[in-house]
């Protein structure tokens, strides 16, 4: 189900997003849609990275956070320059996941 928002952006984005959708062959909702699910996306997997570096969760509990895999996760981190932080006690929570 989905819901109907409104919101207002500077004329100049608009005319980026109008620009970019004419190129695509998009109408600027469908656009708009992926946009904002593709920066959804990145913010839930950058809010996971932040959660896994400072040893809030487990690699595997911020991959489920992201809503990525597990080695979809270990890539972001390598990406990131986040070293891959894996304890005992880490293993032992994913064995119970």
């Amino acid at each position: 189900m989905s819901e109907t928002i409104s919101l207002r952006l500077p004329r100049e984005t608009i005319k980026k997003l109008r620009e970019l959708a004419d190129k695509e062959g998009k109408d600027r909702s469908a656009l708009i849609r992926e946009l904002l699910e593709h920066g959804v996306k990145e913010k839930s997997l950058a809010q996971a990275v932040e959660l896994y570096r400072i040893g809030q969760v487990t690699g595997w509990k911020a991959a489920q956070l992201a809503g990525v895999s597990l080695w979809n996760f270990y890539r972001a981190l390598s990406e990131k320059g986040v070293l891959v932080q894996y304890s005992e006690h880490d293993l032992e929570e994913d064995l119970k996941a």
